[in-house]
């Protein structure tokens, strides 16, 4: 009973927030759909692997429908294997698209500023003052929905190491995998190369911090239990994570061609 008293004004606040996402977005309960460029563009790109798997029941890892061709695993392809998608969907409280991404993004960053150890109902004001950056609704209009989802995991992530560092270390440690995955299954790297600069500047003020206090061992055993937690959250993608890095050598977003070579000089 204590324990409910205590989560009470938490759960109100995510009431709160489900009632601001379907506020916002009201035209989703009418059945109406947001027009995005970048959903219509990536309709084009794979309705051959699409087109393939409805006629087999088989997915396609090629595509002739891309340039002169290309790999069909950054397109469409799906698996059941991936369970973090049923934690994506039970942490979305079943909220429909766009009004789920603003759901995810008044909740992360509530968990990051209860990290904080901020007021609860500061954090919720907190958490609607960072969700309603123009940004976010930008990429979600243009159809940048990975974009959108790694950003709404990014508080997440920052708010579990947090903890991992403060708090509980096996929990947090815990918490963190979780997280990382989320982030993971969103599939937008470059965000998690963002938010892989921001860790390493929070390890770096947390290392002179126990530096100073003479804490070393501790910083140590918990910036281990990261580490693990990272790379065990890096097994739950590492199909799609080794197939980007074999494919990336070979884009044009590669190998850089500017060298000094003769051929490439202007002067």
């Amino acid at each position: 009973m204590e324990q409910i008293k205590k989560l009470s004004p938490h759960l109100i606040v995510i009431l709160l927030f489900v009632g601001i996402s379907f506020a916002y977005f009201s035209p989703v309960m009418q059945g109406k759909v947001l027009d995005m460029p970048d959903i219509k563009h990536w309709k084009g790109m794979s309705k051959e692997v699409q087109d393939f798997r409805e006629d087999t029941g088989e997915e396609a890892l090629w595509t002739n429908s891309m340039f002169s061709g290309m790999p069909a695993y950054q397109i469409s392809t799906k698996s059941n294997a991936n369970l973090i998608q049923y934690v994506v969907k039970a942490i979305s409280l079943g909220i429909p698209r766009p009004a789920n991404l603003l759901f995810l993004y008044l909740l992360g960053f509530y968990l990051l500023l209860l990290s904080l150890k901020v007021d609860y109902r500061l954090s919720a004001v907190g958490a609607i003052g960072f969700a309603f950056s123009s940004y976010f609704f930008i990429i979600i209009m243009a159809g940048h929905m990975t974009k959108a989802h790694a950003i709404a995991y990014v508080p997440m992530v920052v708010a579990a190491v947090l903890y991992t560092y403060r708090g509980r270390m096996i929990l947090g440690g815990v918490l963190t995998a979780l997280a990382v995955a989320l982030e993971l299954y969103a599939n937008h790297l470059q965000i998690t190369y963002y938010l892989v600069l921001v860790l390493i500047l929070i390890g770096v003020v947390q290392f002179v911090k126990d530096l100073k206090a003479n804490n070393l061992t501790s910083f140590a055993k918990r910036s281990g239990v990261l580490v693990l937690a990272a790379l065990l959250a890096s097994g739950t993608a590492v199909t799609r994570l080794s197939t980007t890095m074999e494919y990336g050598t070979e884009s044009t977003r590669g190998k850089s061609e500017l060298t000094t070579d003769l051929d490439n000089k202007t002067s």
